[in-house]
Formats: C-alpha cells, sequence, structure tokens
C-alpha cells in the first residue's frame, strides 16, 4: 500500500492549523494529493424539535444565525488552508499530475460533518484529523472517522514535532487492531529511519510477540528494535514514557482492543494516549 491520497477535515475551529501543518508534511512526505474538506451543515439541522410555541420568526432567525456561524466557519478555515498551503508550497490540482508530486485541493460538501466525512474518507488512503474533547461536533467527527472510514488516521497534536515519522514506535500487543495499524502504517515505517516495537507486560496466550513481528519486517526492508516492559498497570503511561526515552516522534497504535464503550467508561489505552500523548498518532481500529 502506498499513501497517495489523504483527506484532511477543516471545520474553522482551533485545531485546523495544527491539522493542515501536518497533513501538508504529510502530504510531501508521500507526494500525495491532500483535500481539505469542510462540510456546511444543513441550517434547518440546527433548529430543534419545533414546539407549538415557537413562531415562524424565531425559527427563521434561528436559520440565519446558523448560516452565519457556517459561513465565518469556512472562511476561517480556507484561510487556514490558504496559508497552510503557502507555507508548504504545494501546488493545488484537480487530477493527478504527471510527475510525482504533493498536491491540495479544497472542497465544500453540504451535510452533517461526521457523516460526510465517514463517507469520504473511505475514498482516502489516510485521514489526517484532530480532536478536541470540549468540542461536541470534533468529537463526532472523530470518532466517525476512526470507526467508520475503515481506514489509518493520523492524529494531530497540539504541536507538530520538527519531524513526523523519521523515529517511529509501534505499541504492539499481538493483537488484530495491532496489526492492522502496522500494515496500515508500512509506507511510513519503510521510510523511517528508526523503528522501535514497543511491548508492555505479557503478550497473550497466543499472539505473536514483539521479537516475531521485528523478523517479520526484515522482509519489509524494515529493521526495528525491540523494548518489552514489564509495566502491566500504566499501560499508556509506560508506552509514552518509553517513546520519550527513544526519541520518538510519532506512534503507530491499534485502537480500541477493548470494547470501545468499556474504554470510554472504565478507561483504558486508547482513550489515555489520546488524551496524554503529544506525539502524533498513526491509529487504526
Amino acid at each position: 500500500m502506498a499513501v497517495r491520497t489523504i483527506l484532511a477535515p477543516v471545520a474553522g475551529s482551533n485545531i485546523d492549523q495544527r491539522v493542515l501543518d501536518l497533513a501538508f508534511r504529510t502530504a510531501k512526505r508521500f507526494n500525495a494529493h491532500l483535500e481539505a474538506l469542510f462540510v456546511a451543515a444543513e441550517p434547518q439541522d440546527a433548529i430543534p424539535i419545533v414546539g407549538e410555541g415557537m413562531s415562524g420568526l424565531i425559527i427563521e432567525e434561528m436559520m440565519r444565525a446558523a448560516e452565519s456561524e457556517t459561513q465565518r466557519r469556512e472562511t476561517r478555515g480556507r484561510a487556514a488552508y490558504d496559508a497552510a498551503r503557502d507555507a508548504a508550497a504545494v501546488a493545488e490540482a484537480a487530477v493527478p499530475m504527471p510527475d510525482l508530486q504533493a498536491t491540495c485541493a479544497w472542497r465544500r460538501d453540504n451535510g452533517r460533518e461526521d457523516e460526510t466525512v465517514a463517507r469520504r474518507g473511505r475514498l482516502f488512503d489516510l485521514v489526517v484529523i484532530g480532536r478536541d474533547p470540549r468540542e461536541a461536533a470534533a468529537s463526532l467527527t472523530f470518532d466517525a472517522a476512526l470507526m467508520e472510514t475503515g481506514r489509518p488516521l493520523l492524529v494531530a497534536p497540539e504541536k507538530t514535532p520538527e519531524t513526523v515519522g523519521e523515529k517511529v514506535v509501534i505499541a504492539w500487543n499481538g493483537g488484530v487492531e495491532a496489526a492492522r495499524a502496522v500494515t496500515s502504517a508500512m509506507p511510513l515505517l519503510r521510510t523511517a529511519k528508526e523503528v522501535t516495537i514497543v511491548s508492555v507486560g505479557e503478550v497473550p496466550h497466543g499472539r505473536a510477540c514483539a521479537k516475531a513481528l521485528a523478523e517479520q519486517f526484515l522482509w519489509h526492508g524494515v529493521e526495528a528494535r525491540v523494548s518489552e516492559l514489564s509495566e502491566q498497570s500504566h499501560v499508556a503511561s509506560a508506552l509514552i514514557s518509553e517513546a520519550e526515552k527513544v526519541g520518538a516522534d510519532s506512534i503507530v497504535l491499534g485502537a480500541y482492543s477493548h470494547s470501545r464503550f468499556k474504554e470510554m467508561i472504565l478507561g483504558g489505552v486508547t482513550q489515555d494516549i489520546l488524551a496524554k500523548c503529544t506525539l502524533p498518532l498513526w491509529i487504526m481500529h
């Protein structure tokens, strides 16, 4: 698999800048086409269930306010895209260029952002996205991208490191989600300067260990060191600590090995790393 197309949802929010920064860097790394997608909400979607006491005038005012907010967000999102495009010196293109190079485009769709990103994301090789738990819409879109596209996500941290994908840590537990994440990240791993496979605690019976994964990597031309940690009670903290120790600039992670509902309620590795990690995360469910 090669990363030739990248989708970056843009919402006119504070996370746009870091998402686009990471997305353009990634597009240039893989000579990929980047689509920045803004989804304009339908005005009627902003109207709650109409009660008997709600007049037509109030409904019209609410729809105008919703349209105004959408326009404001689109203007902010487009400005962030234009600035990031110019800073990255990437040309816009509607069709593939004759020579292999990074290109970009702006797209505006109408509808619900989470549903549109899920539908559109299935067409791309990678989705670069931000996550802000304080914004409900952003959280819904993130969840849709992760759970409904079938594509890997590259999650933008608050501050993009100087390099991305040169020193990669893989969180490995031998599970299906981890295997999918590793397979999807192979374009990143093949071009990385250093790869470290980190296993925390005992790998469950019947699963391949980190050393076995490192042996298989040799067939892909990837040399990886293995770090097996005994810590089991705070897996996320151990992974983040090891990433800092080896100077990693990104982490590959299989998302939600346990029930997503259980992790959301009781906590889990995925939730902890999303909340605490300051590095870009290449994740897949």
